[in-house]
């Protein structure tokens, strides 16, 4: 009898908890500044007016994405230029960067997803910045900021690097995003130490932080010393950097240091997953598409996961903790239209809360449960 009511009131509090984890995560369409995500076969910023020109041949939009290809010779050589007066980054207190994308196998050197600074003053060089690359000559992905050297900026960068694997067998626990897979990663300038700190996560997960560091007369790394002559889709200040090749599916900037439930909720609803005014990826077809509640909730170890489709179409459900890792991918191939039900057995992961996402074509959405053993 014991066990029992403990049992039932274990189930009643993770019940209780289950709505204040998730409370919270929405980041407020009043915070996003600027969006990229193509759907409209432009590279047109839908919330402000940052609106991006191509630089190059090899530069289109494709399925709703930004594509990058290499040119006839196998050089990348093409990228997106946007309005950095517009974008303005030094004009905020605080900036979260957050971008879906999937890298080329070709990325072997410094490449760069986005790039917000400037050239060394027409040197070629990217001082007065703020940069994702995903892809660097030491095999690690890596944000940061320099400001203040315009001959050397790359000595004096405050950053944060991807540390949780090491694929490539370096003595550096380093890992690096050259995989043609898909990739969410948050990057922003928050306020706290002396001059602030820069902080990165990716599918999900914090990566770290780092300060912001002032040395008079050698670096003054702060938001506010962001230059605006450059903004860069696919490439950085750096003339001698190869630009980056892959799809880009979108790209949002909030005005606003991002929580950790703030970005795992926008990791959770996936491409395009968070709402705005604007038409997106997962509102096309609101009335006929859908995804239910899984039966029973709570369960143990089994559930039943319905879900319908308007049409045919490559398909995914996936199984994610409540720290954004994927768990279990419970389908993967094509599905046709209609009705749809799966059985998720969960036997092999612990008692908890998890997310399910299913993706078809455009449509994408997410719904919570609890696993109680």
């Amino acid at each position: 009898m014991n066990k029992k009511i403990h049992f039932v009131l274990f189930v009643a509090l993770l019940l209780i908890l289950v709505p204040s984890i998730s409370a919270q995560t929405f980041p407020g369409r009043e915070n996003l500044t600027h969006l990229w995500n193509f759907e409209d076969g432009t590279a047109n910023d839908l919330v402000g007016t940052a609106h991006g020109d191509y630089h190059g041949d090899y530069i289109f939009i494709d399925a709703g994405d930004l594509v990058t290809v290499p040119n006839g010779d196998g050089i990348a050589d093409s990228w997106l230029d946007l309005p950095g007066d517009i974008i303005a980054l030094n004009t905020y207190k605080a900036v979260s960067v957050a971008a879906w994308f999937t890298p080329d196998t070709l990325n072997t050197s410094y490449t760069s997803l986005w790039y917000f600074g400037n050239d060394g003053n027409g040197t070629g060089v990217g001082s007065d910045g703020f940069c994702l690359q995903p892809a660097r000559g030491e095999h690690k992905a890596r944000t940061w900021i320099s400001c203040g050297n315009q001959t050397a900026p790359y000595g004096i960068e405050n950053g944060v690097d991807d540390t949780t694997d090491n694929p490539k067998g370096h003595s550096k626990t380093y890992t690096e995003y050259v995989d043609l897979k898909l990739h969410h990663v948050v990057c922003e300038i928050d306020t706290g130490g002396y001059q602030g700190l820069i902080k990165m996560y990716h599918n999900g997960v914090y990566l770290g932080k780092d300060t912001l560091r002032y040395q008079k007369g050698i670096r003054d790394n702060r938001i506010d010393s962001i230059k605006t002559k450059l903004a860069r889709f696919a490439h950085s200040g750096y003339s001698g950097d190869r630009p980056w090749l892959g799809r880009i599916h979108e790209i949002a900037i909030f005005n606003k240091g991002l929580t950790d439930q703030e970005v795992l909720y926008l990791y959770s609803v996936g491409v395009n997953g968070f709402t705005t005014s604007v038409e997106n990826k997962n509102t096309q077809h609101p009335e006929a598409f859908s995804l239910s509640q899984n039966y029973p909730n709570p369960f143990n170890p089994q559930t039943t996961i319905e879900f319908n489709l308007a049409k045919s179409g490559h398909t995914s459900l996936i199984v994610y903790d409540v720290l954004g890792r994927s768990v279990a991918l419970v389908i993967d191939g094509m599905r046709g239209a209609g009705m749809h039900r799966v059985e998720f057995n969960a036997s092999h992961i612990p008692s908890g809360i998890y997310f399910y996402t299913l993706r078809s074509g455009n449509y994408v959405e997410t719904k919570k449960m609890l696993l109680v053993k």
